[in-house]
């Protein structure tokens, strides 16, 4: 039950937990834990997670900021499988978009694979819209759908 999970900023010491799921969720497109490091140096209040009452995590989702564009970025939302359809990523995603909101960030966009359906149902949800779909987005001949948000 949702009731008993609670949205907070990434710890340190949760960034091996946080791989091991981005590992599960992503493989094998996952981010490595370097970068995760990284990106919890940069945007460490772009960079949540999703934790139980015995601060086990159970989902995490992260982001980024395009500051020349004022754009926001959802880069990673990945949910245990065992909590999964709780709605925990949309609890996730809400938090995000009230950070970047609290920056002045009203544009926020994202990519999935065009078979996630999960994914896609639950950006639309919360007011993403397709934008198009990108053929080659990381080079390698992987599709993308490129979703946006207005978040005024």
């Amino acid at each position: 039950m949702t009731s008993a999970i609670t949205i907070r900023t990434i710890l340190k010491n949760d960034l091996k937990t946080i791989f091991q799921l981005e590992e599960e969720a992503f493989k094998p497109m996952h981010y490595p834990l370097f970068v995760l490091r990284q990106f919890y140096d940069i945007a460490h209040d772009l960079f949540l997670v999703a934790v139980d009452e015995h601060n086990q995590i159970k989902g995490y989702g992260f982001g980024g900021i395009d500051c020349d564009n004022k754009i926001g970025w959802i880069f990673a939302l990945a949910v245990t499988k065992s909590e999964q359809k709780k709605k925990i990523g949309q609890r996730i995603t809400h938090q995000l978009l009230t950070v970047f909101k609290s920056k002045n960030i009203n544009k926020i966009q994202l990519t999935t694979t065009p078979d996630n359906s999960p994914a896609i149902n639950l950006y639309e949800k919360l007011g993403f819209e397709k934008n198009s779909e990108v053929m080659d987005y990381y080079c390698d001949d992987s599709p993308r759908i490129l979703m946006k948000l207005d978040n005024s």
